[in-house]
C-alpha cells in the first residue's frame, strides 16, 4: 500500500519509498490530466467548476512536488536526483501548457466577465493573478513562440537543479584530517565536534575538517593556523568552479542560465530579464532600486573604510602586515575581543538551541498569543528533529517541522519552506505546515548545540518566515501565506524578527550559560549593544555588492558577459575589500541562479526598510505594548497573505509610505 495515495494529516515520512513517490507523482499527475479535459470540454465554466476541477488537484499536485524537493534539500539521494531529473522536464511541461491553455482561458476570461463581482475579494485577487500567471506563460504568442518558451522553461529548471547539486556535491567532497596541533585557538566545542566527525570515520585522535559552515566559519575566525586558513578559504571560494572537478563547476551553467533567461524575457517582450523579474515586484523599475543601493553605498563606504583600516592596524599588532581575504573573520574576532572585551565564544555559552527555541517560543506567544506545543506523533524525515502544533485561540491552526543541524546531504543555509498551504475546499480547510531548516552544529553526547549570536538572529529569521506561512486566513493557497506576496517584500516578517535579538528582556529569556544556568549578565550585553555597529559598513558595502551585481547582471545587453569582470568592477566602483583573483562567489550564488532570487537579491534591503521602519514602532512603544502592536501587526501583515500589496499593508500599520531613517539607524549608518 502507497501510504502517499491515501489521505494523510502529516506527509508520511519514513513509510514510503522513491519508487512509491514515483507512483504517487504518476497518479496525481494523471488525475488533473483528466480534470483539465473536463474543463475545457465545458462551454463556460463557473469559478466553482474551475476550482474543483483545477486548483483542488493542483493543491495536490504543488505538495508532492513540493515534497520532492524539500527531500532532496534535506537527505539527497542518488534516488532522488535520478527521480527529479525524470518529472522535472515533465512537471515544467505541465505548467507551461496549463498557462498557455487557451480553453482554460477562456474560462477565466466568461469568470471576469460573469459573476466576477460577486465574488469574495480572496477569489478575486485569485483570478487577477491568473491573468497576470497566463501572460507570463506566454498565453499571447505565436505557436513558434509558444513553443520556444516552453523549452526555455524546461532548460531552466533543468540546470537550477543542477546548480544547486554541484555546490552541495562540491562542499560535501572536501574533508581533511589533521592533528589539534594544526587547530590552536579553536573553542572547545568545535573541537569536540571536529573529533566526533573523524571518529565516526574511524579515526580516532584526528581532528575531521570540512566547508560545512559549523565548520568553517570557526576556523575561519578562531584558528592561529593562517596556512590552514588560507587553504580552507581557497577551498570554499572555488567550489563548483573550474578550479575543482570538471563535472561539478557551475562556470557554463551560470553563462547557460543568463542567456535563456535574456531569451525568456525577449520571447515575452520585455526588454531584459530585470525588466521581467519586476513585472511582479513591489520596486517600479531597476533605477529605482539601483539609486537606493547607490544611495546606501555612499553612505556606507566611509564606515567600511574605517572598519578595514581597524582591522589592518590589529593584524600588525600580529605581525601580519598584509591583510588577506583568510585573515578578515579572524582579526575581525581580535578586534572585537579588543574593543569591547568579548569574544563570540563567550557569547556562545549562552545560547543553548532549546533554550533559545522555548524563549523564541515565548516572545511570539506575547506578541500574537500563539503556542507551540510539541507533538511527537508526527512523522519526521530525521532523529534530531522536533515537531509541533501551532495552537491560536486554542485552535490547532497548523504544524511546523524544525530541522536545525548540519549534516552530509543537505544544503548549506538556512530557509523556510511550505509542507502544505492554507486552503479552504467544500468543508475541509486544510491548515498550514512549515519547515524550518537551519544548519547549526549538531548536538554532541548529549550536550545541545550552541549557537552564535548571529545563528540566533538566522532562527529569529527563519521563524519570521514561518509565521508569516502559518499565520495566515486566507483560505485559498494561491494567495495564502507567503504565496502571492511580491518577492521583495516577503523578507518583511523575518527581517522584523531579527531585531528582537537585540532587546535585553528577550535575551534573558533565550539564555542560559551551559555551565552556570545563569542568564546573559547585563553588563555582557551592554557589551554586546556596544559593538552592535561594529563593521556594520562592511557588512552592508557586502549585501550591496551581491544586489548591484545582480542586478546588472541581468541587466547585461550581453548574455555571454564575463560576469567575474563585472563583479570585479562592482568591487573596484563600491567595495572596500578586494578578494583574491581565484575567488568563485557567482558559482554558489545559489540564491540567484537557483533561488527565487534572480533580479531580486536587493530584496533584502528593500525589505529591510519596511522591517526597521515597523520594528522601531515597537522599540519606541516597549514591551508591555507587544501585544496590542503584535495583534495590528499580525491583522495587517502576517495574516493577510497575497490578498492586497504589501504596501498597502504597510500603510495600514503605519498610516504613512517607508521611510529609510529605521534602516539607517538599525546600521549605524546614519
Amino acid at each position: 500500500m502507497n501510504p502517499l495515495l491515501h489521505k494523510y494529516e502529516f506527509i508520511p515520512f519514513g513509510k514510503f519509498d522513491v519508487k512509491q513517490l514515483e507512483e504517487a507523482l504518476n497518479k496525481f499527475l494523471s488525475q488533473i490530466k483528466v480534470n483539465i479535459t473536463q474543463l475545457e470540454e465545458l462551454n463556460n465554466a463557473t469559478w466553482d467548476q474551475v476550482n474543483q476541477l483545477l486548483h483542488s488537484k493542483l493543491y495536490q499536485l504543488n505538495q508532492l512536488w513540493g515534497l520532492t524537493g524539500h527531500l532532496l534539500a534535506v537527505n539527497d539521494t542518488q534516488e532522488l536526483r535520478d527521480l527529479q531529473a525524470k518529472f522535472q522536464p515533465i512537471i515544467t511541461e505541465f505548467y507551461v501548457n496549463l498557462g498557455q491553455n487557451e480553453k482554460i482561458y477562456k474560462h477565466y476570461k466568461h469568470i471576469k466577465k460573469q459573476g466576477y463581482e460577486m465574488l469574495d475579494e480572496t477569489t478575486r485577487k485569485v483570478i487577477d493573478n491568473e491573468f497576470r500567471e497566463f501572460f507570463l506563460s506566454g498565453i499571447d504568442l505565436s505557436k513558434t513562440k509558444k513553443a520556444a518558451f516552453k523549452q526555455i522553461q524546461n532548460q531552466l529548471s533543468l540546470l537550477a537543479t543542477k546548480f544547486e547539486q554541484n555546490i552541495l556535491d562540491a562542499t560535501d567532497k572536501y574533508s581533511k584530517l589533521v592533528t589539534m596541533e594544526q587547530l590552536p585557538g579553536l573553542p572547545s566545542d568545535v573541537l569536540q565536534m571536529l573529533a566526533f566527525n573523524a571518529t565516526k570515520d574511524g579515526h580516532d585522535g584526528l581532528y575531521k575538517i570540512s566547508l560545512h559552515l559549523p565548520c568553517y566559519i570557526p576556523i575561519m575566525q578562531y584558528c592561529e593556523n593562517r596556512d590552514l586558513r588560507e587553504e580552507l578559504y581557497r577551498a570554499y571560494v572555488t567550489r563548483a568552479s573550474e578550479f575543482g572537478p570538471p563535472e561539478l563547476d557551475n562556470t557554463q551553467l551560470i553563462s547557460k542560465i543568463l542567456q535563456l533567461r535574456q531569451e525568456k524575457a525577449k520571447v515575452l517582450g520585455f526588454g531584459d530579464y530585470t525588466e521581467l523579474s519586476l513585472y511582479t515586484k513591489m520596486a517600479e523599475s531597476s533605477k529605482q532600486i539601483l539609486d537606493f543601493l547607490y544611495q546606501l553605498a555612499e553612505k556606507s563606504k566611509a564606515h567600511a573604510t574605517k572598519d578595514v583600516h581597524e582591522l589592518k592596524n590589529i593584524a600588525k599588532k600580529f605581525g601580519v602586515t598584509s591583510l588577506k581575504a583568510w585573515d578578515i573573520a579572524y582579526f575581525s574576532e581580535k578586534l572585537q575581543q579588543e574593543k569591547y572585551s568579548y569574544s563570540n565564544d563567550e557569547l556562545k555559552q549562552y545560547f543553548q538551541l532549546p533554550v533559545v527555541i522555548d524563549g523564541l517560543f515565548k516572545l511570539i506567544k506575547q506578541l500574537y498569543n500563539v503556542d507551540f506545543v510539541p507533538n511527537n506523533d508526527i512523522p519526521t524525515w530525521h532523529k534530531d528533529m522536533q515537531t509541533f502544533n501551532v495552537i491560536k485561540d486554542g485552535k490547532n491552526i497548523g504544524n511546523l517541522y524544525m530541522d536545525l543541524s548540519a549534516r552530509n546531504g543537505k544544503q548549506s543555509g538556512a530557509w523556510m519552506n511550505s509542507a502544505r498551504d492554507r486552503f479552504t475546499y467544500g468543508s475541509k480547510t486544510f491548515t498550514p505546515q512549515a519547515y524550518i531548516i537551519c544548519n547549526f552544529t549538531p548536538p554532541i553526547n548529549n550536550m545541545p548545540s550552541l549557537l552564535t549570536f548571529d545563528e540566533v538572529q538566522t532562527l529569529f529569521h527563519e521563524m519570521g518566515h514561518a509565521l508569516h506561512h502559518l499565520l495566515t486566513r486566507i483560505n485559498h493557497f494561491a494567495i495564502s501565506g507567503i504565496n502571492g506576496v511580491e518577492w521583495d517584500a516577503v523578507e518583511l516578517p523575518s527581517q522584523f524578527m531579527e531585531y528582537f535579538t537585540w532587546n535585553y528582556h528577550i535575551l534573558q529569556t533565550i539564555t542560559r550559560h551551559i555551565k552556570t544556568d545563569e542568564v546573559l549578565p547585563l553588563e555582557l550585553y551592554n557589551k554586546l549593544l556596544k559593538s552592535r555597529h561594529y563593521q556594520s559598513g562592511l557588512q552592508m558595502l557586502r549585501q550591496l555588492e551581491f544586489a548591484i551585481f545582480d542586478l546588472s547582471l541581468h541587466q547585461a545587453l550581453s548574455a555571454g558577459i564575463d560576469y567575474n569582470a563585472l563583479l570585479n568592477q562592482i568591487r573596484k566602483d563600491i567595495a572596500v575589500i578586494i578578494p583574491p583573483k581565484y575567488n568563485r562567489f557567482p558559482n554558489t550564488f545559489s540564491h540567484i541562479f537557483a533561488g527565487g532570487y534572480a533580479s531580486g537579491y536587493y530584496s533584502y534591503k528593500w525589505a529591510e526598510v519596511l522591517a526597521t521602519d515597523i520594528f522601531a514602532v515597537f522599540d519606541g512603544a516597549g514591551i508591555q505594548e507587544y501585544a496590542r502592536l503584535g495583534q495590528k501587526f499580525y491583522e495587517n501583515i502576517l495574516s493577510v497573505g497575497g490578498l492586497k500589496p504589501m504596501l498597502d499593508n504597510f500603510k495600514s500599520f503605519m498610516g504613512r509610505i517607508p521611510q529609510v531613517d529605521a534602516l539607517l539607524k538599525y546600521s549605524g549608518i546614519e
